[in-house]
């Protein structure tokens, strides 16, 4: 999954996608709906573009793409982390520890994130009803 160039139509009036990063200073409001910040071990605030969450064998897991940069992670990283808790907003954010596991949990986000891009385009591909 490469989105290092991360695009999306914002509302700043100009009319064309931007490429948005942690100096955007385009003032629209959807450049920072989807960022996070969380807080590292060592106590640094790191921010990221929230993905999405998915329920993958009866557990709930959380995705996230560096919005800066960040020593050790490449800008089209997967960070997946699965959530504690029964409120997403509340949420404690866990490390998936076996590999097998963490595998099986990224190619399901990427099953699910494909799955949203062809609802998606073929959303735009029906006719307007009138």
């Amino acid at each position: 999954m490469d989105k290092e160039n991360k695009k999306h139509h914002c509302d700043c009036g100009c009319e064309h996608e931007h490429t948005h990063d942690e100096h955007c200073d385009c003032g629209c409001d959807d450049c920072n709906d989807d960022i996070v910040e969380l807080t590292a071990d060592d106590g640094r605030k790191l921010k990221f573009y929230f993905v999405g969450t998915i329920e993958y064998k009866g557990k709930n897991y959380s995705a996230f793409e560096p919005a800066e940069k960040i020593d050790g992670i490449d800008d089209d990283d997967l960070i997946i982390f699965e959530l504690s808790g029964d409120d997403e907003e509340t949420a404690d954010l866990l490390p998936i520890e076996d590999e097998g596991l963490l595998n099986e949990v990224f190619e399901e986000f990427c099953r699910v994130l494909e799955e949203d891009e062809l609802a998606d385009e073929a959303a735009s591909l029906e006719p307007d009803e009138k």
